[in-house]
């Protein structure tokens, strides 16, 4: 058996609503002309924008997890071809005030992560520079720091959030603007930390803002942009332009979340990913065959996923 999952979350995805019915399109085209007829029934797009990101995603991984056991092989070595490596994960802490976000920060360093992201946006500039200042303080100068607005601020404001960032040795600030602005990030450039895009992936094509240069990394969700092979894909896009790309997951279950796993150990060579999101689930499909251990996770070994049963209702 081979799974996928389509995890539909708009604005990043269709609706469940469209993936339902774009999944139901691609079993009859299934039947009808087999993995072809599958992936032509979710693979359309508008302005270079998959139009089912999760269903494509969905038939995409299920793909890929059939061919990857037909060959004896995991899914990070089917994709890669190498010896998959161990994936770096970061931590994220929320919006506390100073002394909760540097305490939270530093639980992560001594766990054993790479990297934490900071949630900001919430408050003035002041009082989050104020909470990264303590971070700061409490984890050293050589442990990784970035920042995650969700888009929070104008430009004039990012601005000032990144003047005031410059003395903390932050490494990127993630959707500082809107997602709708994405080409003005280009102007935030300038600065030390690196201008990451998330949600203007979402509404906009990749591949054109990648081309347009207008950040220095670019935070790929597999099933935002419609499956891991296309994630890998723009990753060697991002890499040509001379940028940094990061995988993430979308809160997916055990099914999408390990194949994102897979697809970071395949590519090599990746700053710490946003893919420890399994503690955010009350209950899951199945258990865990990749949990972080020490800031890290090791893709299982296959084949294929290297999933166990999985739980499907219905």
């Amino acid at each position: 058996m081979a799974y996928g999952e389509a995890t539909p979350l708009p604005p990043f995805t269709e609706s469940y609503e469209a993936a339902e019915n774009a999944l139901d399109h691609a079993t009859a085209s299934f039947t009808e002309d087999g993995w072809f007829g599958a992936f032509r029934a979710v693979s359309k797009t508008d302005d270079r924008r998959l139009r089912y990101p999760a269903a494509r995603h969905a038939v995409s991984l299920a793909y890929f997890d059939w061919r990857a056991k037909q060959e004896g092989l995991s899914l990070a070595e089917y994709l890669g071809g190498n010896p998959p490596e161990t994936v770096l994960v970061n931590a994220t802490v929320g919006d506390g005030g100073p002394t909760e976000t540097a305490e939270k920060a530093n639980q992560a360093q001594e766990q054993g992560y790479p990297a934490v992201k900071v949630k900001v946006g919430n408050r003035s500039v002041e009082a989050d520079l104020k909470r990264l200042g303590a971070v700061r303080e409490r984890v050293g100068e050589r442990f990784e720091l970035r920042a995650d607005a969700n888009g929070a601020w104008n430009l004039e404001t990012a601005v000032s959030f990144f003047e005031g960032a410059d003395e903390l040795g932050l490494s990127a600030v993630e959707q500082p603007l809107p997602a709708d602005k994405a080409k003005e990030h280009a102007k935030l450039r300038r600065f030390d930390a690196d201008v990451a895009l998330d949600e203007s992936l979402a509404v906009g094509s990749p591949q054109q803002l990648i081309e347009a240069g207008v950040a220095d990394r670019y935070v790929l969700k597999p099933m935002a942009v419609g499956g891991i092979d296309v994630a890998r894909g723009l990753t060697g896009r991002v890499r040509r332009a001379g940028a940094t790309a990061v995988i993430t997951s979308i809160f997916e279950s055990v099914v999408g979340r390990t194949a994102a796993v897979h697809l970071a150990a395949s590519i090599g060579g990746l700053p710490a990913c946003g893919l420890g999101t399994a503690d955010r689930f009350v209950e899951d499909l199945g258990p865990d065959p990749a949990p972080v251990r020490a800031g890290a996770i090791d893709p299982p070994p296959g084949p294929g996923l290297g999933i166990g049963e999985v739980r499907i209702d219905g």
